[in-house]
């Protein structure tokens, strides 16, 4: 029992560092007269200690101002004004420290035409050579990598998922609630993401906490013939459109380019899709495993158990969340 305790604190305080990897962002937009503004917003870590991420253009680049750095939101956002004589395209920048870290930078230019062009930027790849051209490719990679991303720094979705795997109680179970629940949260990111549906982001927040508190109670109750258990697609769509919103308002931090939106947002669900999948694989690799070399354990004790820890968190993230209303 102790063992099992350790390893579920393990587990999530892991779980919880997984904000470490969201992606810095840089905008560059043109005004006129050959000049540009741009916006560098750099996440805080974890602890809130800044990182060591700076621009660098190439010569033809003439910085006109800069303005102090504010921290926002956890983000260290500073403005410039850069000069470029004729367009962007042949130049190159490049950000300092990045190859040192394990985040991304979201590039993003707009440009004269009022095309918008996007790249993903890595530790492995941080330099980039602007071209006249637009780049469909660059935009699905940063949209799939941003969704992918999301998904496995969004603990409380990743939970929900857990819980839908305990709950189901064969493969086809499993497979329909998954699929109830990637339906319903394309339904509503796509409406929220166009502008055709909006709700709060503070209680849509509550309310996927309080969705993994209902489906973590339903687990320590443990009855088999409770809708829940019977029907877990049907639960799994119903919370799915409120999971939907809270995807929606990640995405909406970054945005969506204008000439590229379905896009993007496609490629961005996609990338949900795949970062879940695996987190399924995952999960159910790990349980084959824990069966295959732990024979003669009551799983039904410690999943019970599972569900005690999965509720708590839940409720300390609701408590949390409501406070900010």
């Amino acid at each position: 029992m102790k063992k099992f305790i350790i390893l579920c604190i393990i587990f999530f305080n892991i779980a919880g560092f997984a904000d470490e990897i969201k992606p810095a962002f840089l905008q560059i937009k043109y005004l006129d007269n050959d000049s540009y503004d741009v916006i560098w917003k750099v996440p805080l870590t974890r602890d809130n200690k800044e990182l060591n991420l700076k621009i660098k253009f190439d010569d033809s680049v003439k910085i006109v101002e800069k303005s102090k750095i504010v921290t926002i939101a956890r983000s260290d956002i500073q403005n410039w004004r850069i000069y470029k004589k004729g367009t962007l395209a042949g130049t190159t920048l490049k950000i300092l420290g990045l190859a040192s870290t394990n985040r991304e930078v979201l590039l993003r230019l707009i440009r004269k035409d009022k095309k918008i062009v996007s790249k993903m930027l890595s530790p492995r790849d941080p330099t980039y050579t602007f071209t006249k051209k637009l780049d469909t490719q660059g935009t699905i990679k940063a949209y799939t990598e941003l969704g992918f991303e999301h998904i496995l720094e969004g603990t409380d979705h990743l939970l929900f998922v857990m819980c839908l795997v305990l709950i189901a109680a064969t493969f086809k179970k499993l497979l329909w609630a998954i699929t109830g629940f990637t339906l319903a949260h394309s339904i509503t990111l796509f409406l929220s993401a166009m502008g055709i549906a909006h709700m709060p982001i503070p209680p849509i927040e509550a309310s996927i906490a309080l969705s993994i508190i209902f489906l973590a109670l339903e687990i320590a109750k443990g009855d088999k013939n409770s809708l829940t258990y019977r029907y877990p697609a049907t639960v799994s769509s119903s919370f799915g459109l409120l999971h939907g919103f809270g995807f929606a308002s990640a995405l909406m931090e970054i945005g969506l380019p204008e000439n590229e939106r379905v896009t993007a947002l496609l490629f961005f669900n996609v990338g949900v899709e795949i970062g879940q999948l695996v987190f399924v694989l995952f999960l159910l690799t790990l349980a084959w495993l824990v069966k295959s070399v732990f024979k003669s354990i009551d799983f039904d004790r410690y999943i019970k158990l599972l569900s005690y820890v999965i509720g708590a968190i839940a409720t300390m993230w609701l408590y949390q969340r409501i406070a900010i209303f």
